[in-house]
């Protein structure tokens, strides 16, 4: 280590010089890095770094200050016509930058003949994009196909030419809105929906030119966080409200002697939620800005050392951070490049390097392949390699990283195979503009074989697709659109081994059209809820409803159905009703058919005014308030709507800011009870349950305490990292940070008053705890970990007790948050053999929880189950388990459960599984669980003989999503057994 530690006391003394390599750093992992603005900071002693600095190098390797290009070409229709007056913006997702130069867009607009010319670019790979009033947005594409190259490298001084961008006609104008959450209009904004870009004029507004249909349109604004929202394009005012940023600042120093770091990547990640992230300057200062209140954890990765901030940075609502100190230590930089067998390198995807003991690591590759991977520690890792449209090896060299960087590595991906062919009508017109996906289906032979999925470009004016970067096996090939996440039927084939399919034709069926509004009670129009359909089909298309509360749904498989408006998941009620009763209406839709339906639905313009008040209930001005609807359903549980508060998204309505006087009006509210919480600028936050519209609130806004603690290894010594989760199960609350050579030494600074598990994991082992927080109390734990050991068993389906194959096991401690990706690289002893039998490595003891699901997400007639479960501490290293049941769908792939009429109270969260009950909470009247006896109050203690009691409760859900039809035999704790018949979904 003594010449690596050398050679990173020069770099960091010299800071400046870091900086020529910033640009190519890797992300890290999967993780995204978030739209939020970010940049560099400024401030601190500037460092003079003598002759040592080549400054005419230092311009070629860093786009910043080398001379800037430019890109310049046409925009123009398919037959070579130019358009005129089209939005034409360029914008770069290259490795290395921060979150601000990822969002920053230049634009112009072209000429009379469609020419245009963007200048000032950074010279790295860069994208087009294009608008225009009428027509589609689009991209630049080099080429044919889904293969085409997108980006545009360019160079220092010079200007790229021939960069066009066809568009299509078709499009439609999108107008709205954008205001903070005080409601005053925000001039500058930049609006986006795909590829059209738009800034807010001085009254707020903006217009865009979309594809018609359903469209995600978010906003980003100097000092503000990104807001966002869906919509339907024509006919709808897009409103976005935005809500002032906090930023982070600080400074990345070496661990040894307090010498900046400079060009090292910072990333704040807020827990669950994507990353946004910063460059250091050449004081190794960084601010990270655009970032929404909540709790933060910071990661610095350079060439050389990585680091993590040495506890949770607590921001408020437009709260600056106090400057932040990240202490780096010595690491390494792994360097190689994806290349596509018979020539060319990847254009897109990513890297991950994943040692078990040490963690992971990982990169994106930039447009030439290359993927740098920067602040990986000794260890010997596992590459996974993702390249879009094509399909890694299944395994390739381990990388071990032991005193030095890595350079020269290529990994290797191949073409594979393809399916294409076309969509078209029943009648045999071409289906434009359709998305198209093969999904494998599970072999249970080969439950372990690797599987590749494929998605298509939009269908082309003649319907056809192309599905790339596939291995042979058994698919299924099906449409899907905007408002239908699949367009049945599928169509099923076999992709032979060396041989593309040609020609593959994806019928879809003769439908009918449904029409409708949806007004309140006082006969005014209801804007932008969702309007869903219910019936024998469990993929159904949805719209949102317009301005004027009207909405269309153009392709309506034939059926019988009920269309209902939804907000936040939950369906409006009509006047005079409840969670409990069953909303909307029914229709019936015959092919070629156009119906027309009215929903009328309670009033929507309720009011909630209040005061934001401290502790000492002084007024607090800027503090933000949000609603959250509670269920008035006999199934709802207490402290519900505070828990989905944390998951929620409300619109500019349901979120405010109050004024110097620390009050606040929340308007445009449907008629029930809210749960209001707000947050204070400088942290801290308040909550106030069942608050009926109409009234007049306080929320006062108590003093946030603290947790902290030691973590120890059983046997001696502290940790090199570990990861500590907080998790109160009745308000919902969460958080988490990594902690990197702190001596096991852990804290969080700011946590709101309750009760608390507090899951500490590690390398070495893993163990939980619990502590409580009083208003402005200090909790201190210490932890000592115990040892990870080996865990078996075997996935059992729980009404046949026969094996289920091609499962795949995760395990973690109770309480802990799993998280998945599509791509996540497993160990194929997790994926459950013919016999079923599985394996899992370094799980700690005690009380824990497995996610089984299908392995690669294939659809192998089984879906998701989280299971509750103790992990015994035998002191052996190995453990076996009771068999894990899962519960078969009973019900063909889209095909709608049948109702049963019965809702059932879902156990407090604090609840331990073993002591949990399903309680009958709601019995519809006349419904076909009331026709069977069944009453409110009943426990539910088997399904067609398979217990459902205490941690058995899991199979509930499968065991009785049935089809209409279906007879369940219901077991309940007062010992009678009843016959309850499924009716066609109300």
């Amino acid at each position: 280590m003594s010449q690596t530690t050398r050679k990173f006391v020069t770099a960091a003394a010299i800071g400046a010089i870091a900086l020529l390599l910033w640009w190519w750093a890797g992300r890290r992992g999967e993780e995204s890095a978030g739209p939020a603005e970010a940049a560099g900071a400024s401030g601190g002693p500037a460092i003079d770094v003598g002759p040592l600095v080549d400054e005419a190098r230092l311009a070629r390797l860093d786009p910043r200050l080398a001379e800037r290009a430019a890109i310049s070409g046409r925009v123009h229709e398919a037959d070579g016509r130019g358009i005129a007056g089209a939005t034409v913006c360029a914008g770069s997702s290259a490795p290395g930058l921060g979150s601000a130069e990822r969002a920053a867009r230049t634009c112009t607009t072209s000429a009379a003949d469609g020419f245009y010319r963007i200048e000032g670019l950074l010279p790295v790979p860069q994208f087009v994009h294009a608008s225009a009033p009428g027509h589609v947005p689009g991209q630049h594409r080099a080429g044919p196909g889904r293969r085409a190259r997108t980006l545009v490298t360019l160079r220092a001084g010079q200007v790229t030419t021939g960069i066009d961008v066809v568009l299509a006609s078709g499009g439609v104008e999108l107008k709205g809105v954008v205001r903070d959450l005080s409601g005053g209009e925000l001039e500058g904004a930049l609006v986006s929906s795909g590829f059209a870009y738009a800034r807010s004029g001085a009254d707020g507004t903006f217009t865009l030119w979309v594809a018609p249909g359903e469209t995600y349109l978010d906003a980003r604004a100097d000092g503000y966080a990104k807001g966002w929202m869906m919509g339907v394009a024509p006919g709808m005012t897009f409103e976005i409200a935005l809500t002032p940023e906090s930023v982070l600042v600080g400074r990345v120093v070496r661990a040894e002697d307090g010498a900046p770091v400079a060009g090292a990547s910072v990333y704040a990640e807020k827990h669950l939620e994507s990353s946004s992230q910063a460059v250091t300057d050449a004081n190794g200062n960084f601010r990270i800005e655009g970032l929404k209140p909540g709790a933060y954890r910071l990661e610095a990765f350079h060439d050389e050392a990585y680091g993590t901030g040495p506890e949770s940075a607590v921001l408020g609502l437009g709260e600056t951070s106090e400057p932040i100190v990240i202490k780096a230590h010595p690491a390494f930089l792994v360097e190689g490049t994806v290349t596509i067998a018979g020539g060319g390198s990847c254009e897109q995807g990513w890297v991950r390097l994943s040692d078990k003991a040490v963690g992971t690591r990982g990169g994106q590759v930039d447009a030439d392949g290359l993927v740098r991977i920067r602040g990986v520690l000794p260890g010997t890792y596992e590459p996974q390699v993702e390249c879009d449209t094509y399909v890694a090896e299944a395994s390739y060299e381990p990388v071990a990283v032991v005193d030095a960087p890595i350079r020269g590595l290529r990994w290797q991906v191949q073409p594979g195979q393809a399916i294409r062919g076309r969509v078209v009508l029943s009648g045999g017109t071409a289906a434009r503009g359709l998305h198209v996906g093969a999904e494998p289906q599970v072999d249970p032979s080969t439950p372990r074989a690797r599987t590749t999925r494929a998605w298509s470009e939009p269908t082309a004016d003649d319907g056809r697709f192309e599905l790339l970067g596939l291995l042979p096996g058994r698919y299924r090939v099906s449409a899907s659109s905007g408002e239908q996440p699949r367009l049945d039927p599928p169509v099923d084939v076999e992709l032979p081994e060396g041989q593309d399919l040609e020609d593959i034709l994806v019928t879809l069926p003769a439908t009918g059209e449904l029409r409708g509004t949806v007004k309140d009670s006082e006969g005014l129009p209801v804007q932008g809820v969702e309007v869903t359909l219910r019936g024998g089909q469990e993929w159904l298309p949805t719209t949102r409803t317009l301005d004027d509360g009207s909405f269309r749904l153009p392709h309506v498989p034939a059926g019988e159905y009920r269309v209902q408006a939804v907000s936040a998941w939950t369906p409006l009620q009509a006047p005079g009703t409840t969670d409990d009763d069953v909303q909307g209406k029914a229709v019936t839709i015959a092919t070629g058919e156009v119906r027309e339906v009215q929903l009328v639905v309670e009033s929507q313009h309720g009011r909630i005014v209040g005061r934001v008040v401290d502790s000492a209930g002084g007024p607090l001005s800027d503090a933000f308030v949000e609603a959250t609807r509670e269920s008035d359903s006999a199934a709802a549980g207490a402290g519900d709507a505070l828990r989905d508060s944390r998951w929620t998204f409300g619109g500019a309505e349901t979120r405010k800011l109050t004024d110097q006087d620390g009050r606040f009006e929340l308007t445009r509210l449907g008629d029930g009870n809210y749960t209001l919480v707000a947050q204070r600028r400088g942290g801290g936050e308040g909550s106030v349950e069942h608050v009926k519209t109409g009234s007049e609130v306080e929320i006062r806004i108590a003093d946030a305490g603290s947790i902290s603690g030691t973590v120890r290894i059983q046997g001696g010594g502290t940790p090199q990292e570990f990861e500590v989760t907080l998790n109160d199960p009745s308000t919902g609350w969460r958080s988490g940070d990594k902690f990197f050579r702190t001596g096991g030494v852990f804290r969080f600074p700011e946590v709101p008053r309750g009760n608390y598990s507090v899951i500490v994991e590690a390398a070495e082992g893993a163990v939980s705890t619990k502590t409580s927080v009083s208003e402005g109390g200090r909790a201190e734990v210490q932890v000592e970990l115990l040892p990870l050991l080996t865990v078996r068993g075997r996935v059992v389906d729980a009404l046949s007790g026969e094996p289920v194959p091609g499962m795949e096991v995760r395990i973690r401690a109770r309480g802990q948050v799993q998280m998945f990706t599509l791509y996540d690289q497993t160990p194929k002893g997790q994926t459950s053999d013919e016999q079923g039998r599985f394996e899992v490595e370094k799980v700690a003891a005690g009380a824990a929880q497995a996610v089984v699901l299908p392995k690669d997400w294939v659809d192998n007639g089984y879906g998701w189950s989280t299971i509750a479960l103790d992990v015994p501490s035998t002191g052996a290293t190995a453990v076996e388990l009771p068999p894990l049941k899962i519960a078969k769908k009973r019900r063909n792939e889209n095909e709608a459960p049948g109702d049963l009429g019965l809702r059932v109270r879902p156990p407090a969260p604090e609840t331990e599984p073993g002591e949990a009950k399903l309680i009958v909470a709601a019995v519809r009247p006349g419904g076909p669980a009331m026709r069977a006896g069944l009453q409110v109050g009943d426990e539910i203690v088997s399904i067609d003989g398979q217990d459902v009691t205490g941690a058995n409760g899991y199979l509930f859900h499968d065991l009785s999503a049935v089809p209409a039809g279906t007879t369940l035999k219901v077991g309940l704790g007062r010992g009678a057994t009843i016959e309850v018949v499924a009716d066609a979904m109300k």
